[in-house]
């Protein structure tokens, strides 16, 4: 979000909240953690946890946070001065030499040490994410731990259990030689009076980097009702609504005397409630099709007829709200995923790009829902959540669209469709939600819908996912953003 803009520290509200709600992380990076920034951070996290329903975690969190923050900082400036004094931070002996002063002289000296970390690239990262039922907080800094440090690291978190409190903790003083040494402590029995332990904070190092990290479960009453109300909702979603305006056009081509299958296709590939129900009929035959060519094909005209008609008892007739912004959601959608896959040879053994137009369509569907409830289902989701404390901002938070994977899979469920077609659909960004076989075909619907996100600046690049982007071979902002432009220049032209 920001790369150490020490002098102008704001943030966009709306693109925290879209990412709370999209599951993408939100990143912060620093190389000297100035005054400045540590308090943007701490208002990152403050607004993060409220987007996250978690406020009474915030005073606590930023407790954790600032430690780790002074934690990784400090990792950093050890690097420098090491170098700087030329002692090998690796070797125990050396090691013990160079902390015998390194209080000493980086406090009276800290800015030099700080520049010089600036310029050795020695970053601070804060990350940020909702993933699934958890909240996930990383501190990142560029400095492997030596054997000494994550044997220190570990001693300290098995200290925790000796404590049965955070007053007793205090009491007192431990390993000298790298200061108190009590907040990782302190942080981990902060944990338990959550009721959460020692699992819940790790500490490791890749082979770049250092990975602190905070693991908390999402808010149980919003997560439990926000379920509830779904399963209660798709229960009342007895019908399956078509927009009017698509509705017109199609019966224009319905009734003629030989339905025209192209110009019909055209129309059902530009609206995914139409799709929705030309597949669910494929499903009712047991013949499930995401094929929309070969789905129409297996009805006669007049079984279209019959289907695609007010008169048909599993459709709904309606005006459509937010008709134009939903419905380009799923054609782009769509249409990235399509020639994301036509593009590569990865993915084509189970799903052809035509079929992964239709899974990139339908996608979405449980927004459409949302968007667009019956009077019944408003009735009944206000009687389920005036039980709760906070029954507007429970209602807020499932029209909002934060329900709306989960409507996508639970109604796709209702409506019988393979495991295949609900292990992808409505999960795009969570491959957790996904069965291990399946997870390979999850990369162009995930890459079609951050290209539709970033193109609508509810997020940006950094927050994507490079592996997936790896696979198209796109591997910076530049080329992703000029597969966008053509992708989109490509879409207008064919619309």
């Amino acid at each position: 979000m920001v790369s150490d803009l020490e002098e102008k520290l704001e943030f966009d509200r709306e693109k925290i909240r879209n990412s709370v709600r999209l599951q993408m992380p939100i990143e912060v990076t620093t190389y000297t953690l100035s005054r400045n920034m540590e308090i943007y951070i701490y208002d990152i996290l403050t607004a993060f946890l409220e987007e996250c329903h978690e406020e009474h975690l915030i005073q606590s969190l930023k407790y954790c946070l600032g430690e780790l923050l002074t934690n990784a900082k400090k990792a950093n400036t050890k690097r420098v001065y090491f170098k700087e004094k030329g002692l090998n931070i690796d070797n125990p002996e050396e090691y013990e030499k160079g902390m015998d002063q390194f209080k000493v002289d980086t406090l009276s000296n800290i800015d030099h040490y700080l520049e010089l970390q600036k310029k050795a690239g020695l970053y601070i990262k804060v990350v940020l994410q909702v993933i699934g039922q958890s909240i996930k907080i990383q501190i990142k800094n560029r400095a492997v731990l030596t054997l000494d440090e994550e044997t220190r690291i570990r001693t300290k978190i098995q200290n925790a259990k000796k404590f049965n409190s955070i007053e007793e903790a205090y009491a007192k003083a431990l390993d000298p030689s790298e200061g108190a040494g009590l907040g990782i402590i302190i942080i981990i029995l902060m944990l338990q009076k959550f009721g959460l332990g020692k699992d819940n904070y790790k500490c490791y190092s890749t082979d770049k980097e250092t990975i602190t990290e905070i693991t908390l479960p999402c808010n149980e009453t919003v997560y439990a009702s926000i379920e509830m109300l779904t399963y209660e909702f798709v229960k009342l979603q007895e019908q399956i609504p078509i927009r009017l305006i698509t509705y017109r056009e199609v019966r224009r081509i319905l009734d003629k005397a030989s339905v025209d299958r192209d110009e019909l296709l055209k129309f059902v590939m530009q609206d995914d409630t139409l799709t929705l129900l030309i597949l669910k009929n494929t499903v009712d035959n047991e013949r499930e099709q995401l094929n929309l060519k070969k789905a129409l094909a297996q009805f006669t005209d007049d079984q279209l007829r019959s289907i695609i008609s007010s008169e048909n008892r599993e459709v709904e007739i309606m005006e459509f709200n937010d008709l134009e912004s939903s419905k380009l959601h799923a054609q782009k959608v769509a249409f990235y995923a399509y020639n994301l896959c036509k593009n590569s040879s990865e993915f084509d053994d189970l799903y052809t790009p035509e079929e992964y137009y239709t899974l990139g369509l339908i996608n979405n569907i449980g927004l459409d829902l949302l968007r667009n409830p019956t009077q019944e289902q408003e009735n009944f989701i206000k009687d389920l959540s005036d039980q709760y404390e906070d029954p507007e901002k429970i209602r807020e938070i499932f029209y909002s669209g934060n329900a709306g994977a989960y409507v996508t899979y639970t109604y796709l469920k209702k409506l019988k469709f393979s495991d295949e077609t609900l292990s992808l659909a409505g999960a795009w960004n969570n491959s957790a939600y996904i069965p291990e076989r399946m997870r390979k075909y999850l990369p162009p619907l995930y890459v079609a819908e951050v290209l539709y996100a970033y193109g609508e600046k509810l997020i940006d690049f950094y927050q994507i996912d490079q592996k997936y982007l790896a696979m198209f071979d796109i591997y910076t902002e530049d080329q992703f953003v000029y597969i966008l432009n053509k992708l989109n220049d490509a879409f207008k032209s064919g619309n």
